[in-house]
């Protein structure tokens, strides 16, 4: 029965090649689509979980809002970590990190630039279960300049020779000894680190200051501790420790804080949730992704599969009237529905599998181009997986059953005595259920449409925003030691005498990212009305270079002595502390970047620029007058690109012999901060074009199911006289008002959702009329080609032929 049951699936089939090619090959794209972001889904839901006791392990964030500011912050102060240690039992081990950013490391005469290195203490390989291949890490960590190095910078470095003990000489001139080898990291972690130094080696940098946030700081809890209890010793430890230490730089208590409205806070991050959940905070370790698009594309995912499964049943149940003499027949012999039920069952799995084999095909070719597209290094192992085989198998019994059932008893349905007597209606009155269908085909490719343009055009109103800098034709070259040295600025001052540079300035400090640092400043002596500002050390030459624009008072002079008690501040700073005062004159007192309160004259105000992301409002800035370490940001003139860089590039070498030279254009920097939003936008508009062209193949087979079934109706219509035009329109009209009602229905749906991801931009683009109405033009448009196809083909056809048999 079986046999019988595949050989009449199989001749059926291969009988409508046109049916069954384009029914397969929905149910692959849809199938592929699913499988595709499954997999990127489970990669961005899988971030930290490789390491053991990661339900366990925490980060410490701060929280802190003052004077109407808020801070969200990846790091805290240095002696959090170790006074938890101390005080409350149930935290197990700690371990901190103190970002060194990128570092050259020279082993001989061969150098090389390691973007990822921090500080770490011993105790790093407690917390994180990291394999140590060769050597101590732990006791590599303790050693005064002691470093662990991956697996993989071991090969670079030293080949097939063994690490420990070997020596790299880094930027600071320090000789640093490999103690250990640790595995590489794998990409789905948020932890960069290629190279770890002892924290012994920061130096001064690190400093017993309850005040200043700069240590990424990671906390063990021991089995069956409850989180909620290290939050409420933590609100203790800051009235402790933070607290005091505030009062006396704000001089204020507690009490009269908190009665302002602020907050300083110390809440726990489950380090499984830190990618997925932190978002953007200040001193991330690496760029997050966001649980907002996890959601948005498991979404599209299965709104696709379903379209794909719809589409089956509205392209099968319009082709059942060519077989439903068949199935008279069949049961005027005698054949009972369940048999019926069987085999049209078997026509939609040999389909189902098809397409199965089809898609995973499809994985296995575009795999390489949603990589490229997605960002991800996903591999096509992770398809060769139990896991995979299994969801496959169950999308074969799903899709089969969800796909099959419907028509396999609409068809089996039929009454024998009506379809041979002609009546090819009987057991298919269901209109409204499939008219349902193609509406929420079309409302979901319609909010997908909506909501693909508006990123773009977010994107494109970021790409074109005035920042209040200029980031075109400026590229800066990459810092070559860590320490502020003559040859770094004896570098510019080479550059600067090369043909097409218009300015170069040295900083670590730039709009596009880079160095940022917080402090408290206050007018005068006046504490209680401080203010947190970002400070940076600049040079006299960084606001020309950017094209900045100083609105009041002068920009630092180079020669000018005095300027180093100077200051300048954006508009923000003086809107805020001076509010209708003109500062140009007055003085503030500040840290400086350091622990010492000092006192600065105001000597200028910039324009408002933009140095963080268009997410967030423009802080207040101060700038100070100083030579500092960092980039080498020169300024161009585009016609001759290519021979300025040569240039840069071969006096670089002449200072610089043993290192290697990087540059970067600073639009390109800035390109960088968007690249999650581009890549959303980017894999968005590939999936909605996809989910467009499955619903379009529903659309098709119901306009050929409704085609079929008014033949005889547009036979006599033509024979009374109607033009094809007018048979066009009657065919085509049902299907624009389902498209319609599936406009009305998207466009409250995309508004409200797409208003919510805009709600993230500070700066953000108007939700405008046109974005909506373009969107349900273009759904109409494609809607009435794809019925407009088969209409026409009705139209088209001889009238006898269809009342023939009348």
């Amino acid at each position: 029965m079986l046999s019988n049951y595949l050989k009449i699936a199989l001749r059926s089939l291969l009988r409508q090649k046109g049916f069954s090619a384009i029914n397969i090959i929905g149910l692959a794209l849809g199938i592929s689509v699913c499988a595709l972001i499954t997999l990127y889904v489970l990669d961005e839901l899988s971030f930290d979980t490789f390491f053991a006791n990661a339900d366990r392990i925490y980060r410490i964030e701060g929280d802190v809002k003052f004077q109407g500011q808020q801070y969200n912050i990846a790091v805290v102060p240095d002696p959090l970590g170790p006074q938890m240690k101390r005080e409350i039992p149930e935290v197990g081990e700690y371990t901190r990190f103190r970002v060194n950013g990128a570092w050259n490391f020279r082993n001989g005469n061969a150098v090389f630039r390691e973007a990822n290195v921090a500080y770490a203490d011993s105790t790093f390989f407690r917390v994180f279960s990291l394999k140590v291949l060769q050597g101590s890490g732990e006791e590599a960590l303790r050693t005064e300049h002691g470093i662990v190095i991956t697996e993989s910078l071991a090969k670079k470095y030293f080949g097939n020779e063994n690490p420990i003990g070997k020596q790299l000489v880094g930027d600071n001139d320090k000789t640093y000894t490999v103690g250990a080898v640790m595995e590489n990291l794998p990409k789905n972690v948020h932890l960069p680190f290629s190279v770890l130094i002892a924290m012994r080696d920061i130096g001064d940098s690190r400093q017993n200051n309850w005040l200043g946030n700069n240590f990424q700081t990671y906390i063990l809890l021991k089995p069956g501790t409850n989180p909620n209890i290290i939050d409420e010793k933590l609100k203790t430890m800051v009235k402790t420790y933070i607290v005091p230490a505030f009062a006396k730089e704000v001089k204020t208590t507690y009490e009269e804080f908190l009665k302002a409205g602020n907050h300083y806070k110390y809440p726990l991050m489950p380090l499984t949730k830190i990618h997925l959940y932190s978002g953007a905070k200040i001193g991330e370790l690496s760029p997050n992704g966001n649980i907002q698009y996890v959601w948005v594309f498991s979404a599209v995912a299965v709104c696709v599969l379903l379209i794909a499964c719809v589409n089956f049943m509205n392209l099968a149940t319009a082709r059942a009237s060519n077989r439903a003499k068949e199935v008279g027949i069949r049961k005027t012999l005698g054949s009972q529905r369940l048999q019926l039920v069987w085999q049209f069952l078997m026509e939609s799995g040999i389909m189902v599998a098809a397409a199965l084999v089809l898609a995973f095909c499809c994985i296995e070719i575009f795999l390489p181009s949603f990589n490229a597209l997605s960002g991800k290094e996903l591999s096509r192992s992770m398809i060769h997986t139990p896991f995979f085989a299994a969801l496959f198998g169950a999308l074969f019994l799903v899709v089969s059953l969800l796909a099959g059932m419907y028509p396999a008893l609409v068809l089996s349905g039929y009454q024998p005595v009506k379809v041979l007597k002609g009546d090819k209606s009987s057991g298919s009155r269901n209109n409204t259920l499939r008219s349902t269908l193609v509406v929420v085909q079309f409302t979901a490719s319609v909010a997908l449409i909506i909501g693909t343009l508006i990123i773009y055009q977010q994107l494109n109103f970021i790409q074109t925003k005035q920042l209040g800098y200029k980031r075109e034709q400026i590229v800066m070259v990459q810092d070559p030691d860590t320490r502020i040295t003559e040859t770094t600025h004896r570098y510019k001052q080479e550059v600067m005498r090369l043909a097409g540079v218009k300015n170069a300035t040295v900083t670590n400090y730039l709009p596009t990212g880079g160095d940022r640092n917080n402090n408290l400043t206050f007018i005068g002596n006046q504490q209680e009305n401080g203010q947190v500002t970002q400070q940076w050390r600049v040079d006299a030459d960084f606001i020309p270079t950017f094209s900045m624009q100083i609105i009041k008072g002068r920009n630092f002079e180079a020669a000018n002595i005095s300027d180093s008690m100077n200051v300048v501040i954006n508009e923000t700073f003086a809107n805020r502390l001076f509010a209708g005062q003109d500062p140009i004159g007055k003085f503030i007192t500040t840290s400086n970047m350091s622990n010492n309160l000092k006192t600065f004259t105001v000597i200028g105000v910039v324009k408002d620029f933009h140095f963080e992301s268009l997410r967030n409002n423009i802080n207040p800035l101060i700038l100070f007058f100083g030579h500092t370490m960092g980039a080498t940001s020169v300024q161009f003139d585009a016609s001759q690109t290519s021979s300025v860089l040569a240039s840069l590039e071969s006096t670089w070498k002449k200072l610089y012999p043993n290192k290697p030279f990087e540059y970067q254009f600073a639009d390109d920097a800035f390109a960088n901060a968007y690249r999650a939003e581009q890549r959303t936008g980017s894999i968005l508009a590939v999936f909605t074009s996809v989910a467009i062209l499955v619903a379009c193949l529903g659309l098709f087979g119901l306009a050929a199911y409704t085609a079929e079934q008014r033949t005889k109706e547009i036979g006599i219509r033509k024979v009374l006289g109607a033009s094809a035009t007018s048979i066009i329109g009657l065919l085509s009209k049902d299907f624009l008002k389902l498209v319609g009602i599936a406009i009305v229905l998207a466009t409250p749906l995309a508004y409200w959702g797409m208003g919510a991801w805009l709600q993230d931009f500070a700066y953000k683009t108007e939700l405008s009329w046109w974005i909506f109405a373009l969107s349900g033009a273009g759904a109409v448009g494609i809607a009435f080609m794809t019925v407009a196809g088969q209409a026409l083909r009705a139209a088209q056809a001889n009238p006898v032929q269809s009342l023939r048999s009348e």
